[in-house]
């Protein structure tokens, strides 16, 4: 698959470079091209590098790794996002945000879907950092790792499933409303309190689960109940 990085920071590095590892074929973008160019060397396996705009002209896929970002301000030719999935894996500003509690307000991936209507943006990736990109695919299964992932289209939630499995994560369908858009990114504001203040570093990751089949009769039966 073809896949275009739109922002080669830490991030943008660590997907593209596992992506390409998979044998996707990768283009970084940048609005630095020596940065992109890096990113694009460390990769290897043909990754390419140029412009933001290189990076979505061919893509099947884009990896948006810029925070609130405007296409206006970071294409010179927005439509180029038109009929493209596009993965955002962004989080609130850590500092700013997160620790003074503005969670679930209105999500950075609805924003970029409202921004970019003739997209389809899922969200994924958001609570997983850097660090565990250095771990091989099938360690992370091993590991029963997932990514949570949020969006309205159901053929690119496909999709993305399909590259997160490529690389080693399970995902896991929050669903395609606005609340499971902010259900998402609130995770990655968890799993950074955890990472961050609780000290838990860079390879804490959040896992659903399945607990086993009851095996006692001593808290009673669940009465009935008004509640929703």
């Amino acid at each position: 698959m073809k896949i275009g990085i739109i922002g080669s920071g830490n991030m943008g590095r660590a997907v593209g470079v596992r992506f390409a590892a998979a044998g996707h074929e990768v283009v970084f973008g940048a609005r630095r091209l020596s940065q992109a160019q890096a990113a694009a060397a460390l990769a290897g396996q043909g990754a390419k590098a140029g412009s933001t705009d290189d990076a979505a002209r061919d893509a099947d896929v884009l990896v948006w790794t810029i925070r609130d970002g405007d296409p206006a301000v970071v294409f010179a030719d927005p439509a180029l996002l038109d009929g493209k999935t596009i993965i955002d894996l962004n989080n609130r500003d850590y500092a700013d945000e997160v620790r003074s509690g503005v969670w679930f307000q209105e999500a950075i991936a609805e924003r970029l879907q409202a921004l970019m209507p003739k997209a389809r943006v899922v969200k994924a990736l958001n609570t997983i950092a850097m660090e565990s990109f250095d771990i091989s695919a099938g360690a992370l299964r091993a590991a029963g790792a997932q990514s949570f992932i949020a969006g309205s289209s159901e053929d690119a939630k496909r999709i993305v499933s399909r590259l997160l499995d490529d690389i080693g994560f399970e995902a896991v369908d929050i669903g395609d409303t606005p609340a499971a858009m902010r259900a998402a990114e609130a995770l990655g504001d968890i799993i950074r309190l955890l990472m961050i203040d609780g000290q838990r570093g860079g390879r804490a990751a959040l896992k659903l689960t399945t607990l086993p089949q009851t095996d006692m009769s001593i808290v009673g039966a669940r009465e009935a109940s008004n509640y929703k």
